[in-house]
Order: C-alpha cells, then sequence, then structure tokens
C-alpha cells in the first residue's frame, strides 16, 4: 500500500470498481428497470477500500444520513438528508411490514445512494425511462414540464416519482394530473 491521499485512493478505487464490471441484480418490475443492490458492489467495494488502506463509518441521525470514508487521519464525508418516511400501508390499509422492517429497509436505500454517489457508481433515473416518443408534436410534453417544476421549485424528481407512482409506463396524462397536484400544494 502506498503513501495517497484518501482522494487518490477513492479515484482509483472509483476505475477498479468500474473496470470490473459489476451487474445490477435489482428488478423492479412495476416500473421496468433493474438497479444496484449492495451485494452487487458491497464485497468487491470491500475488497478495493481493504487494498487501499480505507475504513467507512456510515450512520443515520435524526437529520442526516452519513457516509465517512477514512484513511489515517483523512476523512471524507458524504450525506443526505435523512427522512423517516411512515411504513407503506397495503391494499386494504394496514401497513405492508412491521414499522422495523421498513427502517431497515430505509437503512439498506440510504447506504446504497450514500456509496453510489461516494464511489461514482451509476444509475439511471426513474424518471428519464419514460418513453417520450409517443406524444403529438403539438401536445404539451408534461414529463418535461414535471421535471423542469420540480428543478425550479427544488423538489426531488426521484420522490415525486416514487410518491405518485410514474414510471416508464406512465403516460403524458398522469404527468399532467401530478404536475396540477403538486402546483396546488404549493400555493395552499
Amino acid at each position: 500500500m502506498e503513501n495517497k491521499k484518501l482522494n487518490e485512493s477513492i479515484i482509483e478505487i472509483r476505475v477498479k470498481l468500474q473496470n470490473s464490471k459489476i451487474k445490477k441484480s435489482g428488478k423492479n418490475k412495476f416500473a421496468g428497470f433493474d438497479y444496484f443492490e449492495l451485494a452487487d458492489f458491497l464485497p468487491r467495494l470491500n475488497e478495493l477500500m481493504l487494498e487501499e488502506g480505507i475504513n467507512d463509518n456510515f450512520k443515520i441521525t435524526n437529520e442526516v444520513a452519513s457516509l465517512t470514508l477514512i484513511k489515517g487521519e483523512e476523512k471524507q464525508e458524504y450525506t443526505m438528508p435523512f427522512v423517516l418516511f411512515k411504513t407503506p400501508l397495503n391494499k386494504s390499509g394496514q401497513p405492508s411490514m412491521q414499522d422495523i422492517q421498513y427502517l431497515g429497509a430505509l437503512n439498506t436505500y440510504y447506504k446504497r445512494y450514500l456509496y453510489l454517489n461516494a464511489f461514482g457508481i451509476v444509475e439511471n433515473d426513474v424518471i428519464d425511462k419514460v418513453d417520450n416518443d409517443n406524444l403529438k408534436v403539438d401536445e404539451i410534453n408534461y414529463r418535461n414540464e414535471l421535471v423542469k417544476y420540480c428543478k425550479e421549485n427544488n423538489i426531488d424528481i426521484n420522490e415525486i416519482a416514487k410518491d405518485y407512482k410514474l414510471n416508464a409506463q406512465s403516460n403524458n396524462e398522469e404527468f399532467k394530473k401530478v404536475l396540477n397536484e403538486l402546483d396546488k400544494k404549493i400555493f395552499e
């Protein structure tokens, strides 16, 4: 192990991880896309961090989820605002799982996204997979309008996609409906 700085080691790990051709095993059948699960990249990432002498520390507080990479005295931290969402309900209005199970799922999601960010692992955005080819030329593209609206109002488009169940099969009218609902909420 050379005397590399932490940032140099992170860059080297990113390239080695990229060259290892990791595969996505997660399947979102509802929205029709594949994604990385922690098990897809974390074992290889652990090997690479060991080679570079990097330790990691993942934690969640009431407000922030963080991943700190540590090498000697150097530290680099990646953070995301933490939101404790309510446990989703099933069709009969009952919790779809125990609260502790949902907390574990949230933990996994935050951890996965922080590693993706820290090591430059690329995922596709759900909204970007939507097919716009069926729109008429003179019809307003509400998908693009929704993306623009979210950017202008500092709203996370991926959270909107999850909350309103937008996916690759969503049509222009569904995007229009969501855009109208969001517009009403902001001005209430």
